[in-house]
């Protein structure tokens, strides 16, 4: 199970006034590709990444989704920023490239003006099973891939 690519910086306009589109959320993503040939549990999973806060100047780890169904060899799950979307109403871009897409039903997840540690976490395990760094400042709308333990 590997975090192969990301996209935590979509083109475009964050927010109009406080709020963010439904497209523009769902352009901020993270691909997990099953990389075996057997179907995977991802019942234990959880998507982390680090945080930053008053609280936690030099960040601290946050759940992000907790995944819970079985991926199917070879196959690319997409987990969205934001609610759920109809996977026609995203830009191509968006829609490509993953074999499913699932939705965090949360605001943005990725940080852009500081690097951000992308992890898969094994609950159950209380181990990390994947993570992968990406710098701070990601060019908008560029997807990011996984060079060894980077984003780039």
């Amino acid at each position: 199970m590997l975090i192969t690519q990301a996209k935590p910086n979509p083109l475009g306009k964050d927010r109009f006034g406080n709020v963010a589109s439904a497209n523009q959320l769902a352009g901020e993503w993270l691909d997990i590709r099953n990389d075996t040939a057997l179907g995977i549990s991802l019942s234990n999973l959880e998507l982390h990444h680090i945080a930053y806060s008053a609280g936690y100047p030099n960040g601290v780890w946050e759940k992000v989704f907790s995944i819970d169904w079985t991926l199917p060899a070879w196959n690319i799950l997409r987990i969205h920023s934001g609610g759920r979307l109809p996977i026609e109403q995203m830009v191509l871009i968006d829609q490509n490239g993953a074999d499913y897409h699932a939705f965090t039903g949360i605001n943005y997840v990725w940080n852009n003006d500081r690097s951000d540690t992308p992890r898969l976490y094994d609950r159950v395990r209380q181990v990390a099973v994947d993570q992968v760094i990406y710098n701070a400042y990601p060019e908008e709308g560029r997807i990011l891939i996984r060079r060894g333990d980077y984003l780039v």
